[in-house]
């Protein structure tokens, strides 16, 4: 059995950068994404691609290219927390209507990756685990991150794109790159 892979094929550096950047900056969905990427079966592969059992590697690219938007845009969660606690207290002061600034400021935290729509149905409370379940449970959760924490680590390490290769050693795309209809021809 082979190891583990250690570099990105075009058609998943391409599904990770539409993810990030959308297609002509609007967000498009998984599914979209990899079929603009090329993947025959898209909604399957835009699903078990960003699962970080099955793709680390991208997982860790699309982690590395939204850490590109954080820093290029200068968000980050306290700036992000601020900013919305700055349009509540006018919105409180002025009682005007800030919806729109605050669908702004919320966008940015979208486009930084801190929102995450997912849904967590939870049996019974942290506080009914005993000592060695919630040892197991800090396993299992930093088994998970690590897979990810690790390709990160050899995606920053790789050096520049080998070509004429089918596979490629991931180089981090321009800040200002953006992925529209014509790349995906490429």
């Amino acid at each position: 059995m082979p190891g583990p892979r250690k570099h990105l094929t075009p058609k998943q550096m391409k599904f990770a950068q539409l993810i990030v950047y959308g297609v002509e900056g609007s967000p498009i969905t998984k599914t979209e994404a990899a079929r603009l990427a090329g993947y025959s079966d898209a909604s399957r592969e835009g699903s078990i691609m960003t699962n970080p059992k099955h793709y680390p590697l991208v997982c860790a690219f699309i982690s590395n290219l939204r850490d590109e938007v954080r820093h290029k845009y200068g968000i980050s969660f306290e700036a992000h927390l601020e900013e919305l606690g700055k349009i509540r207290d006018r919105g409180k002061k002025d009682n005007r209507n800030l919806a729109a600034a605050a669908t702004t400021e919320i966008a940015r935290g979208k486009v930084a990756g801190y929102y995450i729509d997912q849904k967590i149905i939870r049996h019974g409370k942290i506080d009914d685990l005993n000592l060695d379940q919630l040892y197991e449970r800090m396993k299992t959760i930093k088994e998970k991150n690590e897979k990810v924490l690790e390709a990160k680590e050899l995606l920053n390490a790789s050096e520049e794109p080998k070509s004429e290769s089918k596979n490629m050693t991931v180089k981090l795309l321009p800040q200002s790159h953006k992925i529209s209809d014509q790349d995906s021809t490429s």
